[in-house]
């Protein structure tokens, strides 16, 4: 009788208790992150730290979404406008520059940034405040057919070098998209034509139009990809390209002949021998509920050792100076899969900072691409230069 008066009584103090144990358990804070098609090269090193930021903070249950990159614009729209976006979002720069113009986005204070390269910061700024923190980087290098330049002078710096070229027997051609997307923008970018200069842009464009009109540039330039170019690289069509150190491992997988012949050289610049980088951050929305543990959870990922993990497993630069500086991007042999992030890594610091801007980006580059084809097919020769340049400033204004 005793055991079951006892029995009867715990079943009591159980169902008494349930529903504080069952509210304590799902009282636990939401905190929701989106990355952009990250979980098939690097999911489980976010899944790791998620783990590790849930132990530190037992109150919090965290949602990972992982976006396909075609959907992550409107989604990230659709959530601020409805009033419930996500804790922190990875986006790219040109997106996020939209959103902190339209002042949805956190800013981020200059010490936030003290561990991490100052030229990709600065590319994250809007009226001088930072709105977004670098997440990682690319850069292109150049990789040439040695075979190519039996009698040529293999020293190309410059677009403006590949003229030097037309004097060779058999002269190497460039294997360039030039018309893809902002493909040309981010040349002109390299002769800083954002700052007004007329003459400047008709002779990037005229110089194009040289390169073409002598063969030293493939025959297919204004239709092909960039995935195209590395195919007629792999194929011996084209003689050099540029592209990402993961291209060159394809390069290196699927066409050995050709990638024992190879060389490679920084990636080809204009006059302000400045380079070209790709950039990819984290944004906090000014309506996120949790804005503390956002900034501590896009500072873990951005650690040294996440960083070099990240950089290792997918091939892209990390944004961290410490593991900038970690041997693996200081000591590279002459192997250009792995010589590539080493010279990748040095263009960082002489990046381009200024561009054409982000305010009507699709509809800049379409204007700057529809006038190279003028110039190229149609072969025009009085092209009104001043109004382009005027047509570019009003949609960036």
């Amino acid at each position: 009788m005793a055991h079951k008066k006892l029995l009867i009584i715990s079943i009591v103090i159980i169902l008494c208790l349930s529903p504080f144990l069952f509210s304590k358990k799902n009282s636990k804070k939401t905190f929701t992150i989106w990355t952009i098609q990250l979980k098939a090269p690097a999911g489980d090193i976010i899944q790791k730290n998620i783990d590790y930021f849930e132990k530190k903070h037992p109150e919090i249950k965290t949602v990972w979404v992982d976006i396909p990159i075609a959907e992550a614009q409107k989604r990230a729209i659709a959530s601020i406008l409805g009033g419930n976006p996500p804790d922190v979002i990875n986006l790219n720069p040109e997106f996020s520059l939209l959103l902190a113009q339209k002042n949805t986005l956190e800013f981020f204070g200059e010490q936030e940034t003290k561990d991490y390269n100052k030229n990709l910061v600065d590319k994250l700024r809007y009226e001088g405040k930072i709105y977004a923190l670098p997440f990682y980087a690319t850069s292109s290098i150049t990789i040439l057919n040695k075979e190519k330049f039996k009698n040529c002078d293999i020293n190309l710096k410059t677009y403006d070098d590949i003229k030097k070229l037309k004097s060779c027997k058999n002269p190497p051609v460039f294997g360039i998209n030039l018309n893809e997307n902002d493909t040309f923008a981010k040349i002109l970018n390299k002769y800083d034509i954002y700052d007004g200069n007329n003459n400047k842009i008709k002779d990037v464009y005229y110089l194009f139009k040289k390169l073409n009109n002598e063969n030293l540039l493939l025959k297919d330039t204004l239709i092909i990809t960039h995935r195209e170019t590395i195919e007629k690289y792999m194929a011996q069509n084209a003689a050099f390209i540029t592209t990402g150190s993961n291209f060159i491992n394809m390069i290196k997988e699927n066409a050995p002949d050709v990638y024992k012949k190879s060389i490679l050289l920084p990636q080809l610049t204009g006059s302000n021998n400045k380079f070209d980088i790709a950039l990819m951050n984290f944004v906090i929305p000014k309506n996120s509920k949790n804005k503390e543990l956002a900034k501590e959870f896009i500072h873990l990922i951005l650690s040294e050792e996440n960083q070099l993990e990240l950089s290792k497993k997918t091939n892209v630069l990390p944004v961290n100076i410490y593991a900038l500086q970690n041997k693996y991007y200081t000591n590279c042999s002459n192997d250009p899969a792995d010589n590539s992030r080493c010279m990748a890594k040095k263009q960082l610091d002489n990046a381009i900072i200024k561009d054409f801007g982000y305010k009507n980006k699709k509809e800049i580059n379409e204007l700057i691409n529809k006038t190279l084809e003028a110039l190229i097919l149609n072969n025009e020769e009085n092209f009104d230069f001043k109004k382009l340049q005027k047509n570019i400033n009003c949609l960036q204004n």
